[in-house]
This record gives structure tokens, sequence and C-alpha cells, in this order.
């Protein structure tokens, strides 16, 4: 009978310690789910992948100033897959990099009134509706050619101002097998994007050839400078590229061509800089416009506002949100996004990079020599079948009569939705 007290009491007493411990891991929840209460976590997405850092450190110095606010940034390759399936999810990112069909669709917060705006160059599309403002700046780039000042140099050559230059520049680097251009266009984007510094050839002449586009007053078909845009790329940068592997390197595998002196010159924005320094340190680089004519004077770069973010009018932490973007139009985060990315901040009095690209680039801005970016007055989704189209044409795939009549298609096509 007394072994059988002392069997009860002591399953009692396990049963007791047990109930005990489970309201101890209980209350333990509960107290870390009020902790987690205070805490905010806002997410933020872009597809640059070129200076991670960069947004490692602005993360930090916010959450620096705002402990109870943590951000997280993510970059995946394939932004737009990335992003649609977000939505499909009702996932999306507190802050992203939106276009204007997000802002049409009325899917953005409106910051038109927000006191930051007023730190930064603000930038406008004319395809906004209600022409309010929905993108924050971050960044701007110049786009052109990136250059190996040392291949160059090593090969007694001067970076071509006209395009008998650019001839005479190919006609000696593949004598000795090196590539002219870098081309990456496994990434079906670089090969899109080597048309953008050609479009001086029409909007360096005709700014607001858009506009009249739109109006009816002009074409591609009755426009000959679009041939320009057209051919350059087709006969002088890819058959002076890579042409042979092209397609099997990527854009990161391009920058590491330029870096360690396999290929001379890279069609790109200047936010590349940082990503071909990974693959050399000591690379010497230089920016030049992509030569369009044998009239030097003609030629421009493209500058413009080339990284912005957006917040979500669905973000369940718009205080937050803003307080971020509120931090970005700081000194602060200018100095650190200069000093990371090697790229212009949008930041009213911000540093001046001083990497040798940004310094090129400064240059001609300051020369009035440049372009904003063309494509932002496009109808929408009227670029990417445009880029499409002049890719088959670069790759005999149709010929010059062909693109203008689809391109003028196209764009009735956007401009009617």
């Amino acid at each position: 009978m007394k072994k059988y007290f002392y069997f009860t009491l002591m399953i009692v007493l396990i049963l007791i310690m047990t109930a005990g411990c489970s309201f101890l891991l209980s209350a333990t929840d509960d107290t870390s789910e009020t902790t987690d209460a205070d805490q905010v976590n806002l997410y933020v997405m872009h597809g640059r992948q070129e200076a991670p850092e960069a947004y490692t450190k602005l993360a930090d110095a916010f959450h620096k100033k705002y402990p109870n606010i943590t951000v997280h940034y993510e970059t995946p390759s394939n932004f737009d897959l990335t992003m649609q399936n977000r939505r499909a999810q009702n996932r999306t990112p507190d802050i992203y990099s939106a276009t204007t069909i997000e802002a049409n669709a009325g899917i953005l917060m409106d910051l038109t009134d927000e006191p930051f705006m007023k730190n930064v160059k603000k930038v406008t599309f004319d395809t906004v509706k209600d022409k309010r403002d929905y993108f924050f700046p971050i960044g701007y780039s110049g786009v052109g050619v990136i250059y190996n000042k040392t291949v160059f140099r090593e090969n007694n050559l001067t970076p071509p101002k006209t395009l008998s230059e650019l001839t005479k520049v190919h006609q000696v680097l593949a004598s000795k097998n090196i590539a002219a251009f870098a081309l990456g266009y496994k990434d079906l984007w670089v090969g899109h994007f080597s048309l953008r510094p050609a479009f001086y050839a029409v909007y360096g002449t005709y700014p607001d050839w858009n506009q009249k586009r739109s109006k009816g007053e002009v074409s591609f078909s009755d426009t000959p400078q679009w041939q320009l845009i057209a051919d350059i790329p087709k006969n002088y940068v890819y058959a002076y590229g890579n042409t042979d592997t092209a397609f099997e390197v990527g854009y990161m595998d391009a920058c590491s061509m330029l870096a360690n002196g396999d290929a001379a010159m890279m069609l790109q924005g200047s936010w590349a800089t940082s990503l071909i320094q990974t693959y050399n340190k000591d690379v010497e680089l230089g920016f030049i416009p992509l030569p369009v004519s044998d009239d030097p004077e003609r030629s421009k770069i493209s500058y413009y506002c080339d990284y912005y973010l957006s917040i979500s009018a669905d973000t369940k932490h718009p205080k937050e949100a803003k307080l971020y973007l509120d931090f970005l139009s700081t000194q602060e985060a200018a100095e650190i996004y200069v000093d990371s990315t090697k790229t212009f901040s949008s930041v009213i009095g911000a540093p001046i990079p001083e990497d040798t690209v940004s310094k090129d680039i400064e240059k001609y801005v300051d020369k009035n020599q440049y372009i904003d970016d063309p494509s932002g007055t496009w109808p929408n989704r009227f670029y990417k079948n445009a880029e499409k189209y002049f890719m088959e044409y670069i790759l005999d795939g149709i010929n010059y009569k062909e693109l203008t009549n689809l391109l003028d298609e196209e764009w009735d096509t956007c401009s009617d939705k």
C-alpha cells in the first residue's frame, strides 16, 4: 500500500511538472510574440545584381536609427517573373521597383506630397495618367561604352570616336584574338540593351520623336535614323564581339571578359562598374559614347534615373515604408550608395563618385552631351516586343522593312490599350 502511495504521488508530481513546463513554454512563446509584435520587417525587391553590399549597408544604417524595423532586400535574377509569382500569391513586397503600368493600375502609394520627395531629383513619366509621383528615385547612371584602358594602351589604340575608328580598333584586336566587345547575350536583356547606347541617333536630333509618333506625325518607317539604331548593334557591336559565343556567355561572364582583358569594350550602364571590378580590382576603366557616324561631334551618352523604388499601396507597414524612403533621401544614405555602387545618387547635393567611369560621364553631362532615357515615354508594354524585334533583325531573322513595320504596328497596338 505504501509503495502504491509513493508510486501514485510520483505520477502526480510528474504530471504537475509536465503541466508546469507546458505553461512556462507557452508563457515564453507569449512573451516572444509580444516582442515580435513590436518588430517590423520591411521587404524591398529589385532586380539589380550589382554591388549587393550597398543595400546591406543601407539597411544596417537604417536599422541603427530604427531598431524595431528590419529591412530585407531581395534581388532575384528574374525580377519580372518573381514579381508576377508574388502577386499571384498575395505576397507583394512592401517596396519594389515598379513600372508605370502599376502606377496606372492604382496599386502604388502616391508619394507626391511626401516631404522627402523635395530632397531628390524627381523622375517623371509621361505615361503616368494622373501625373502624380509614384516613383522614388535612388540613382542615376550613364549608358554607353565602358572600355578597358589597359587593352587599348597595350595595343597602341585610342578609344574610338567614329565608326571608322571603331572598325580599325576591331581589326587590330581581331588579329590578336581579342574581342572588341564583350557580349553576354545568354542573359537576353543584355542583347536587348545593346540598342540603348545608339538611341541618340534619333533622339539626339528629335528629342520629341515619341510625342510626334503618338500623334501620328512620324513613324519608324519614315525616320531613317532608326536604321542606325538597328545597324550599329548588328554590324559593329555584335559583329565585332565574341559573336560565336555571345549566347553562351551571360552578363557576369561578359563583365569578367572586360575586366580580364579578353575584350576591350562593353555596351552597358555605369552600374556595371562595381561588378566588373569584382573580377579584377586593378582594372582601369573609361567611358565613351558609342559612335553612330564619322562625326564625333554628334556623339552622346545616355544619362538618366535608372533605379527607383515604389511603395505598394497594399503594404501593411505604410508608415515604416515611408520612413525608409525618407532615410534614403538623406546625405548619409547618398554617401553609402555612391561609395558602394560607384554611380550617381538622386539626392540633391550628394557627392560625385570618384571612379574614372563616373568622372568621364560627368564630363559629358557638364557639356550637355547626353540624352535622357527615351524608352521611358514609350507606350506601356511596347519595349518588350520592340526589343525582341530588334534582336530578330540583328540575327537576320527579319529585314529592316519588316522590322519597322512591326515596330509601327506594335506602337499603335500598345497605344490603344
